[in-house]
């Protein structure tokens, strides 16, 4: 089982090539800095998939995604989503994936699940970011913000997507490398936080 998952996240990670003047939605919530080791530090990159909280977060975003149906509505699971924006001199992408997307009638509700160490401090503010910029790209009014955790399991309703003014700052912030890390807690959690001179203590 362990030779299995390691493998299967190793080839999943390598499958993904990023395209030229192309942010993910989860690039726009995190330390710029990430894009650009993950080209330089490859070998750090792939070593990740490997890290237990972020395979247990896989699995549980597996298990919520076999549902067909949740109280009437239909449920997509990884739904992806692409949109462009303009900076002026050029044109770059903004593509991201639903984890679910709930659909009855004419309402749509973006899922987003995420699971935690522990229970202080939810939501998160950029997880709650990340639902707001998926609600912008997938033109949605509501979103849920679902928690797993040792503790308890909950829900956080979002109803302000980002504007469009707002995700071309991030964008923008991203291509200056600026704030570098967004968070400050982002550095204790950074694989490249061992080659990085912007390192938070």
């Amino acid at each position: 089982m362990v030779e299995f998952l390691a493998k299967k996240r190793v080839e999943d990670y390598l499958s993904h090539q990023r395209e030229k003047d192309t942010f993910y939605v989860t690039d726009l919530v995190r330390c710029p800095l990430k894009l650009v080791y993950e080209e330089k530090f490859k070998e750090l990159a792939i070593a990740e998939v490997y890290n237990p909280s972020t395979l247990m977060g896989e699995l549980i975003h597996m298990g919520l995604e076999t549902f067909n149906e949740i109280e009437g509505y239909k449920v997509t699971s990884e739904v992806e989503g692409e949109k462009e924006v303009n900076l002026g001199e050029k044109v770059v992408k903004i593509k991201g994936r639903a984890d679910i997307i709930l659909q009855k009638d004419e309402e749509k509700i973006i899922v987003e699940i995420k699971s935690a160490r522990g229970d202080k401090g939810l939501p998160h503010r950029h997880h709650l970011m990340q639902l707001q910029a998926y609600l912008w790209l997938f033109g949605a009014k509501k979103g849920i913000l679902f928690y797993v955790t040792p503790e308890r399991f909950t829900e956080f309703t979002v109803d302000k997507p980002l504007d469009e003014a707002t995700i071309i700052k991030l964008v923008q912030e991203n291509i200056s490398l600026s704030p570098s890390p967004r968070f400050a807690w982002e550095c204790e959690y950074c694989v490249f936080s061992i080659v990085c001179p912007n390192k938070k203590k």
